[in-house]
């Protein structure tokens, strides 16, 4: 599956929406940089509304920016009930996704809107048990590796860093907006 500006616009977003939409019992989700656009967003916490156990592996360390969108997140994603985990032993540079141990997707696009919306990405897509629960297990032991962000960590954020990453949030949207021409609106 490939994400190109002609054809394949959202060919590896729609995936990633309809599998979540499906979820039953679990997902995860391991990227490097994560600043994903509204339809991700709405898509993960509202499955995290019906039960299902989401949990989000993010590289942090690499990019101060990039951490700061991501962490932009990060409050309403621990209301909805989503566990952020941080990888930091190395520079994390995989981009996955189990979901139910029966989907599973692997490639090249992170999960925000430069991979998504703007750069030409290819990803696999899997429907097969042990595969999935196999890629789970590997993503496990990256979990296991990195530290949980609780909600006393967020509330802990200083009033500082709280304006930096919204603003760090602003500014990438504003370059999103620059590169699509406008037509960026998540």
């Amino acid at each position: 599956m490939v994400r190109d500006n002609l054809r394949n616009r959202v060919a590896i977003e729609r995936q990633l929406l309809q599998a979540l939409g499906r979820a039953q019992q679990s997902a995860v989700l391991v990227t490097p940089y994560f600043a994903p656009g509204r339809k991700l967003r709405r898509a993960m916490m509202h499955a995290a509304s019906r039960g299902v156990d989401i949990t989000l592996l993010i590289g942090v360390g690499q990019f101060v920016m990039q951490d700061a969108v991501a962490q932009s997140f990060y409050p309403r994603f621990i209301r909805a009930g989503i566990h952020i985990v941080e990888y930091r032993a190395t520079q994390l540079h995989g981009k996955a996704a189990v979901v139910d141990d029966t989907w599973a997707t692997l490639g090249s696009s992170n999960f925000d809107d430069l991979s998504l919306v703007v750069n030409h990405e290819a990803n696999i897509i899997v429907r097969d048990v042990h595969f999935s629960m196999a890629l789970r297990d590997i993503i496990a032991r990256g979990v296991a590796e990195g530290t949980l962000v609780s909600a006393t960590d967020v509330a802990q954020f200083s009033w500082l860093r709280r304006i930096g990453n919204r603003l760090a949030y602003l500014l990438y949207r504003t370059v999103l907006k620059m590169i699509t021409a406008g037509r960026y609106t998540k």
